[in-house]
């Protein structure tokens, strides 16, 4: 079988050709596909992305699932810190650009719906067209920032439950998946995080984030809180939650886990390195066993299927 034209007498496009067909068809089944993995056994894990080619590195990696976070895109996109810099606008492009670029269930971060109740719907509707399967809102008072800094503040429970009961109501498709987040352990305790997550899941949240809980204890009391309720943690390299491997959470009781920040971290880290062996010798050949080789890079990218469709549509 070739790799592009038909496929025999199917006349099913190739896999070169239905990668610019994929987009549409896509977005329709990824929030079904969110909700089927909610309902098998095991944790998910879902790493996050904050550009198409990171979300390319998670699908090449073999997870079931995609991040996208504000942490991350801050840093990426604009340079600076995650304190509630960055727009909706920005937000829902980064979402359609990862949601074109992979084939996997995308969960958006949607911040605080960026206004009111209203903007949570126009937010939803938004990420909904550029391709995300889930969204999660938080309560935190904006200008938010990220769950594990310091000097956070919540909204009162009852207008973040207008907004949950907001975003289920905007949903165009069904299968949409709605997370609620609440960040008022740091700021009220357990209790009232406890407290505010029931109140979310009863306006209609499909699964609930507790962030930035500070122990194991508070962890699994977290978890005995909410048995049979899909609940996420949030892995943070060096973040005040402790961290725990994927079989340790699902123990606990937790269905889904984030790790946001290892993408930007890694990214950070390892080009800093790169760039200092070549600062002082020059060059990068010392390095380069640490780095992707053109070749390799171009395979990874997808340029051989490029060059199948080029050979294609190449006029005699």
């Amino acid at each position: 079988m070739s790799l592009c034209g038909t496929q025999g007498d199917t006349k099913e496009p190739s896999p070169c050709v239905q990668h610019f067909k994929k987009q549409g068809v896509q977005i329709l089944g990824q929030a079904k596909r969110i909700r089927q993995l909610l309902n098998e056994d095991g944790i998910i894990v879902v790493p996050g992305a904050y550009d198409a080619l990171t979300a390319k590195i998670v699908e090449n990696a073999g997870f079931k699932a995609v991040l996208t976070g504000g942490y991350s895109i801050a840093a990426s996109r604009l340079g600076e810190p995650d304190i509630g810099y960055l727009t909706m606008t920005e937000m829902t492009d980064t979402v359609r650009t990862i949601s074109g670029a992979v084939d996997l269930p995308l969960i958006a971060d949607g911040d605080t719906g960026y206004g009111n109740a209203l903007s949570v719907m126009r937010t939803v509707r938004e990420y909904e067209r550029a391709g995300a399967a889930a969204i999660l809102f938080e309560d935190q008072v904006w200008p938010k920032r990220c769950g594990h800094m310091a000097g956070k503040s919540v909204v009162l429970a009852q207008e973040h439950v207008k907004k949950i009961e907001a975003a289920v109501s905007a949903k165009e498709n069904p299968d949409l998946v709605i997370i609620a987040r609440t960040d008022a352990l740091a700021v009220n305790g357990p209790d009232d995080a406890i407290k505010r997550g029931m109140s979310y899941l009863k306006a209609g949240a499909d699964a609930l984030f507790i962030e930035a809980p500070r122990s194991v204890e508070e962890m699994r009391q977290i978890a005995q809180a909410f048995p049979g309720v899909p609940l996420v943690a949030n892995m943070v390299e060096n973040g005040v939650t402790p961290l725990l491997t994927s079989a340790e959470l699902e123990d606990m009781g937790y269905k889904i886990v984030f790790w946001p920040c290892t993408a930007v971290y890694t990214v950070v880290k390892a080009y800093s390195e790169a760039l200092a062996v070549l600062a002082q010798n020059g060059t990068t050949a010392g390095y380069k066993e640490r780095i992707a080789d053109f070749g390799t890079f171009n395979k990874f990218i997808g340029l051989d299927e490029y060059r199948l469709l080029e050979k294609k549509f190449k006029l005699p």
